[in-house]
């Protein structure tokens, strides 16, 4: 099965974290990505812009808008996401886990991934 276990942080984009703490981070994410590519699970990785550069579309009817920012209000915001392999639920949560932001949250979604020629 795929998931897709998506990063969102309440921390604000200005407010970097402290270099140790910062580090740690990038350990849990590059242990992650190591056991996972291991075990042929990890199939894409992705750090996202900040929210300053998201777009939201909306269309009614045959009318399209295009607003700035994040698609819903929250103080929390997506920063990131991993699409892995696993054999269950239950290995795509001890990987989210083992990413999981201290301000924020891992979701985790199936996917259902579409190859193309």
């Amino acid at each position: 099965m795929i998931y897709v276990l998506l990063i969102h942080s309440a921390r604000p984009e200005g407010d970097p974290l402290p270099a140790a703490d910062e580090r740690a981070v990038l350990d849990r994410h590059r242990a992650l990505q190591q056991e996972a590519t291991a075990r042929a699970e990890l199939l894409a990785v992705a750090r996202l812009d900040g929210r300053d550069k998201a777009r939201t579309v909306r269309v009614q009817g045959a009318t399209a808008t295009i607003t700035d920012g994040p698609y819903m209000e929250t103080k929390e915001w997506l920063v990131g996401f991993y699409l892995i392999e696993c054999a269950d639920e239950t290995i795509a949560a001890a990987r989210a886990q083992q990413i999981c932001p201290a301000d924020g949250s891992v979701e985790i979604r199936p996917v259902t991934w579409q190859r193309t020629p």
